[in-house]
């Protein structure tokens, strides 16, 4: 249980569950996140936390609109949900509309995972979070600042930052090309899909839609992410025929399973018509995440 069980928040009711902004300092920088709170929140009561990462052109602003990738009308007043607003050119993004061209996580000098920590730190002494239970996802450049987060900052991880994440679900992701970027080492629950025609980040190398390397697509990091989570690999089935399959890897140590969603189509959040409505995905990837 955080800090910020049995206590009053010190965030106004009037700052969360509207899509309105709240500032934060890290790394030097006035950043801002948005944030979600179940509407009979109890103060006694331990919450999931899900970090909720746009993707490139994207912000807290278009994440809070698709309802965290639509996965706070499944939750049941279960979570809290915050969408961090990243940066472009050196400087907090600043847009106030859905949407930021050029917005994204560089995560130069680790900034972008400070800032997450800042965030984490001031929900955690304000609300009462199980911090077994904290979940990282994101589209694009935010699943790429996911796996980031996972790398990072892994539950049970020795880093001085004091919270790690429990599981990411994640969609269309490749490595983050920084100084910063880190390889896998603990151990985090694993949830991904990825198109097999995604012409911005490769599927598994054999496209003729990327020139990416088997290694830096979607199903090359899976396999770096089962290896350390203990499980048996096998080539996650690749769609052939219908819209989607996934697959869920054996062997995994207890408690860090990995599931590979292979789905017929491009670069979206949801599979497999890009309209989060009709999406199977928020359905799949919530049923992931709440298994913990």
């Amino acid at each position: 249980m955080s800090a910020g069980c049995g206590k009053a928040p010190t965030i106004a009711t009037s700052m969360y569950n509207n899509g309105m902004p709240i500032s934060i300092t890290a790394a030097n920088m006035q950043r801002r996140y948005i944030l979600n709170v179940p509407t009979n929140y109890d103060k006694t009561k331990p919450y999931k936390l899900v970090v909720a990462y746009h993707a490139l052109n994207s912000n807290d602003h278009s994440v809070y609109h698709e309802n965290y990738y639509g996965l706070l009308p499944l939750s049941n007043n279960t979570t809290i949900f915050v969408a961090p607003n990243g940066q472009k050119n050196g400087a907090p993004c600043s847009g106030t509309g859905v949407g930021d061209s050029g917005c994204g996580w560089p995560n130069t000098s680790d900034q972008d995972m400070q800032f997450a920590d800042a965030v984490v730190k001031q929900v955690e002494d304000n609300f009462c979070v199980d911090t077994n239970r904290i979940f990282a996802t994101g589209w694009s450049y935010g699943a790429s600042m996911s796996e980031q987060t996972a790398c990072e900052r892994p539950l049970g991880g020795t880093q001085a930052a004091g919270w790690g994440v429990r599981a990411i679900a994640i969609y269309a992701v490749a490595y983050l090309s920084n100084s910063t970027n880190c390889k896998a080492t603990k151990p985090v629950a694993y949830y991904a899909t990825h198109g097999t025609c995604d012409h911005t980040l490769t599927y598994d190398g054999t496209s003729a839609c990327s020139t990416m390397t088997m290694e830096q697509g979607g199903v090359g990091i899976a396999k770096t992410w089962a290896a350390v989570d203990g499980c048996t690999w096998q080539l996650p089935k690749k769609v052939t025929s219908g819209a989607h399959v996934c697959t869920k890897l054996s062997g995994c140590m207890s408690g860090y399973p990995l599931e590979f969603c292979s789905f017929n189509g491009d670069h979206t959040a949801y599979p497999d018509n890009g309209q989060p409505q009709s999406s199977w995905g928020p359905a799949e990837a919530w049923a992931f995440l709440n298994q913990f």
